[in-house]
């Protein structure tokens, strides 16, 4: 064999003193092989330094083992943790059973451009989707038989398998709990509203509102986009209509730390003039300075859980869509 060359399956089963038949057994895990011939077979591949071609296995077994993580990108991939922390759940699950991640961070409205190509090209095996503004392209890919999985519960009534936080309860909570503590004028700085878990804060806070017995006032809702320049830019509109604030329930935990540095900035002590609940739970909830009140979403259960939906598919068994729960956990800033 020629030096730093890969050995072939006909190297190693002349090292084994095999057939190339039974290294392709031997490799490909058949148990039914004479122990004697598999361990000399395995023998010849640590000596050889042999390592199982994917491309090949995919042209065997009509698989790549390659699962698409698609996020859009104005989700602040790089500043929020959350994203950092829900794939690390994706990718730990795929990896334990033998499968690998090919994150695809796509411009808003382009999925249906490279996104969408490349999911029809049959380079994956499956595709998990974060945060949909429209169910057309998962509708084509099902069709297609492309095993799929969506965080976040789906625009429209679907088949397709998704795994969600529960959006509603954990806003209402929040709001709930901000009234419970006095707050009298709540302001919400939501996320793209073109999501569902967006739109299901919003109805949660909404929600709470009618049972206090009347409706938030204009200018109190206030459309974000998840990152800490956002909960700045709203937290002040809210404060400029709306002077005597004294509440806000920001849609994430960036948008709830900027919208405190705008408060702190303009002489608003936080909580003593205005009381401040985020949602996730980040790391930054609990280190920042006041610590911050915050809804608690499990973040590495949600990644988990859409990658053990996919493995099922995989697997062709029943699955069911899975909602998990929040928590509302308090500390200084409500």
């Amino acid at each position: 064999m020629v030096p730093g060359a890969r050995p072939t399956y006909a190297v190693i089963a002349k090292t084994a003193g095999v057939s190339e038949a039974t290294v392709s057994r031997v490799l490909n895990g058949d148990e039914s092989v004479h122990p004697e011939r598999a361990r000399r077979v395995q023998e010849a591949v640590e000596k050889l330094g042999y390592k199982k071609n994917r491309v090949a296995s995919a042209l065997a077994s009509g698989r790549t083992g390659l699962i698409a993580v698609v996020i859009d990108d104005d989700l602040s991939v790089f500043a929020d943790p959350f994203w950092g922390t829900v794939t690390s759940g994706v990718s730990r699950v795929l990896q334990e059973n033998g499968l690998h991640t090919v994150l695809m961070i796509s411009p808003v409205g382009s999925l249906e451009g490279g996104v969408s190509h490349y999911l029809k090209s049959g380079e994956v095996d499956g595709a998990i989707f974060f945060v949909l503004h429209s169910d057309a392209l998962v509708n084509d890919l099902k069709k297609r038989g492309l095993p799929l999985v969506i965080t976040g519960t789906p625009h429209s009534s679907t088949d397709i398998p998704f795994v969600d936080t529960d959006n509603f309860g954990g806003a209402y909570t929040a709001t709930k709990h901000l009234m419970s503590q006095g707050c009298k004028k709540v302001g919400i700085i939501t996320g793209d509203i073109g999501t569902t878990a967006a739109k299901q804060r919003l109805d949660g806070y909404l929600q709470a509102y009618r049972e206090s017995g009347h409706l938030p006032g204009k200018g109190l809702i206030c459309e974000g986009d998840y990152s800490f320049e956002s909960g700045k830019k709203h937290a002040q509109a809210l404060l400029e209509t709306h002077p005597d604030l004294d509440g806000i329930f920001a849609s994430n935990d960036l948008m709830a730390m900027g919208a405190i540095a705008v408060l702190e900035s303009a002489g608003k002590s936080v909580p003593a003039h205005v009381r401040v609940v985020g949602f996730d739970d980040a790391l930054i909830a609990q280190t920042s300075r006041p610590a911050l009140t915050t809804i608690r979403q499990d973040v590495v259960a949600l990644g988990e859980a859409a990658a053990t939906l996919m493995i099922a598919q995989l697997n062709g068994l029943e699955i069911e869509p899975k909602i998990l729960p929040t928590e509302l956990i308090i500390r200084e800033s409500a």
